[in-house]
């Protein structure tokens, strides 16, 4: 597809988001998607130009609710949508736009809490789980919010599960992270040994030549 057709496509995509956020959601939230989905446009992993724009719109809408926990009654920005009203909005299959969803935040490194994307007063989604099950909070809450009872209603048992799932990938993400960089580490310290031990030969050498 052209570079021209390429921002055609762009723009209706952007267009189908505005019509769903017009009639169901905020400024605040609108612009977060219009920040995932330049984001996504520009991402070498993701081919924005195959696929219907509406299954684009609706993933890019779920990703960015589960982000700001719009499936959730009781979310701060006030504004409560479900899983079904987003498919049934675009007319799309929900198995597609959870398996897009999933490229997508994979592809754009999507976490709880980044600015671009999700509410400043969101919690954290491991802080939203921990409080919802009464476990040891995070360390960074602070005093004021723990003085202060939070009760989260679930708006349903599938809405419940797609949070949940988005967590142990948003886990599964950050150890296969953390197993890169140790990988690096290694090979650095690989590479900084074999140097010391060819410049040690080297001075070896050359110390032997003088005798």
């Amino acid at each position: 597809m052209s570079t021209i057709n390429k921002k055609q496509k762009i723009e209706a995509i952007k267009k189908l988001i505005e019509n769903f956020c017009d009639a169901n959601l905020n400024k605040n939230i609108k612009t977060y998607l219009m920040n995932l989905c330049d984001a996504a446009s520009r991402n070498k992993s993701l081919d924005i130009n195959r696929g219907k724009s509406e299954n684009w719109a609706a993933s890019l809408i779920h990703t960015v609710a589960r982000l700001n926990l719009l499936y959730d009654e009781n979310n701060s920005d006030g504004f409560h949508i479900t899983f079904d009203a987003v498919c049934a909005f675009f007319q799309v299959s929900k198995t597609t736009i959870r398996n897009r969803a999933k490229l997508i935040t994979e592809a754009c490194d999507i976490r709880p809490g980044l600015p671009e994307y999700s509410n400043s007063d969101i919690m954290d989604i491991n802080t939203f789980f921990e409080k919802h099950n009464r476990l040891k909070l995070n360390k960074s809450t602070s005093e004021a919010s723990l003085e202060k009872e939070i009760v989260f209603e679930i708006a349903s048992e599938e809405e419940s599960a797609e949070i949940e799932c988005f967590m142990a990938e948003q886990k599964r993400l950050e150890a296969e992270k953390l197993q890169q960089k140790k990988a690096r580490r290694l090979e650095i310290n690989r590479m900084i040994a074999e140097k010391k031990k060819a410049k040690k030969e080297e001075s070896g050498h050359k110390q032997r030549e003088l005798f």
